[in-house]
Parts: structure tokens; C-alpha cells; sequence
């Protein structure tokens, strides 16, 4: 009976130990960012360096509700949105659009835009390792709220391609992106 508990008890620890330890990258030490969180200030800190300040608003609604809600989810379902998210702007905003080399149009480096690029891969591979570690089940309202920012992706994508890749249509987009970039940087300091 008391090697049966026993067992019970490792399995258990076991268990627990590893699904709290499956995101190192999101985990900080004391008074120490987590590498999520580093390589988060450098991505946001590349983007405004690749701009320029832009005299008229983006004709871009932000999803302002949809970072609202996230504040109400779980831990774990924070770490989904922000990986959903940042696979988000990776899929329809920088691998389609920055890497068209259709941003000609502006006076962005190539360097920079790469080193941004990297950097945002890198983010993107972690956070899917993290959840695959955490195998987190996602509830109703976090599906809807993913649905909603894939979409939003997807009108940012056309919207450059009216706005025939000009040289203000990318700066529209990246200020769009920086914001996101912000957003999930302060939902993540939230937790």
C-alpha cells in the first residue's frame, strides 16, 4: 500500500514538475527578464528604428477588444494567444509581405529587416515548443479570439496590397505590428 502511494506521489510530481517547467522561455528569474521577454524589446526595438514617424494615423482598426479579453484567460491561454499572435503577424504580416522584397518603397535595411525577421522565427519556434510541453487545451472563447486576430492578419495583408505597397502602406503596417508587438509584451508582464 505504501509503495503504491509512493508511486502515485512521483507520477504525480513528475507530471506536474514537467508541465511547469515546459516553458522555460517564458519563465524569468528574479529581477531578470525571461528570453521571451529579451528578445521581445529587441524586436520592438528593431521595428521603431526600421520608421520613420508618420504624420497621418493608419486607416487600420486595432483589435482592441480582443487584447481586452485576453486578459481574463488563464496563464497558459495568454502563452496560446501570444504564440497564435506572433505566428499571426509571421505568417500574413512579415513572411508574405517583408519577405516579397515588395518594401522597396521604403528606405528600411535589408540587415535590419532580416535580424527582425530572425528574431521574430525564433520567438514563434520557442512559443510552439512551450506549448507543445504544456499541451494546454484551448477553450471556446480562446479559439473566437485566435479566429479574430487571423483575420485582422489577413485585412492587413490586403490592405497593403491596395494601398500598392507605398512607401506609407508599410509604414502603416509596421506601426500596426509594433503595436501588436507592444501589446503582447504588456500581456505577458501581466500574468
Amino acid at each position: 500500500m505504501g509503495s503504491i502511494s509512493f508511486w502515485m506521489c512521483l507520477v504525480m510530481t513528475i507530471c506536474t514538475w514537467n508541465k511547469t517547467i515546459g516553458c522555460t522561455w517564458m519563465r524569468t528569474l528574479p529581477r531578470s527578464p525571461s528570453m521571451f521577454q529579451v528578445f521581445s524589446n529587441n524586436t520592438i526595438t528593431m521595428l521603431k528604428k526600421m520608421g520613420h514617424e508618420v504624420s497621418r494615423e493608419p486607416q487600420i482598426t486595432f483589435p482592441d477588444n480582443q487584447y481586452r479579453q485576453v486578459n481574463h484567460f488563464k496563464a497558459d491561454e495568454q502563452i496560446a494567444f501570444i504564440s497564435h499572435t506572433l505566428n499571426a503577424i509571421v505568417m500574413y504580416s512579415i513572411k508574405k509581405l517583408f519577405s516579397s522584397g515588395k518594401y522597396e518603397s521604403t528606405a528600411w535595411d535589408q540587415k535590419g529587416v532580416d535580424k527582425f525577421m530572425k528574431d521574430l522565427y525564433r520567438q514563434t519556434s520557442e512559443l510552439d515548443q512551450c506549448l507543445k510541453a504544456m499541451k494546454t487545451r484551448l477553450s471556446k472563447s480562446v479559439n473566437r479570439v485566435n479566429k479574430k486576430m487571423s483575420l485582422h492578419f489577413k485585412f492587413l495583408k490586403h490592405y497593403l496590397k491596395r494601398e500598392d505597397y507605398s512607401a506609407s502602406g508599410w509604414e502603416d503596417i509596421r506601426t500596426v505590428v509594433l503595436a501588436h508587438l507592444q501589446r503582447l509584451d504588456t500581456t505577458l508582464s501581466s500574468q
